[in-house]
């Protein structure tokens, strides 16, 4: 097998995936919104997750908007990371794996992963505050949390960080190499 099998392969996989992370793109700011607005209407097994502990079927319209408002910073920084997977495949696409572009586009992958851990905890509170907002005085609920998921997701930042850092002095080695005569 020879390099340009190898390029072939990574160009035709990144077009792929280009192409669905463009779908995505799309497609997942509508996701909450359905979600949220049409959830007095769904299956009883759709809310089994969404609430932790028990569950309300059925929510008045201002639990759901806090709710949506809740979920959309999650939301956008998903997106945010799509479009700059998107930016990397197409580099990767086109051959260019080693720039200082792919090197940008990781470490704001990177940063990103950690913003979604801040906006996972915010969603959850107002989750929870969705849920019990209606409730009377003494009942309603607030509560933060940090889970295993999130110091997961913290792991993972610091690894595309590296990754990030190790495409930087790729390069760097790359570029002195180019000057060497």
């Amino acid at each position: 097998m020879d390099i340009s099998d190898n390029q072939q392969r990574i160009t035709r996989l990144s077009r792929r995936l280009r192409r669905f992370l463009q779908l995505c793109i799309f497609i997942l700011p509508l996701v909450p919104v359905f979600f949220w607005l049409g959830y007095n209407y769904m299956p009883q097994v759709m809310h089994e997750n969404v609430f932790p502990g028990s569950f309300p079927i059925t929510l008045p319209l201002n639990s759901r908007l806090i709710a949506l408002a809740g979920s959309l910073p999650a939301t956008v920084i998903l997106v945010f990371a799509l479009l700059n997977l998107r930016r990397l495949f197409a580099l990767y696409e086109r051959g260019i794996y080693f720039q200082d572009e792919n090197v940008r586009l990781f470490r704001t992958l990177a940063r990103l992963a950690l913003f979604s851990v801040i906006a996972d905890v915010v969603n959850k509170t107002v989750m929870e505050l969705a849920r019990t907002i209606n409730n009377p005085p003494g009942e309603r609920l607030l509560a933060i949390g940090l889970s295993s998921d999130h110091i997961k997701l913290m792991i993972v930042a610091a690894i595309i960080m590296l990754i990030g850092m190790v495409i930087d002095e790729g390069r760097r080695i790359n570029d002195e190499m180019e000057l060497t005569v």
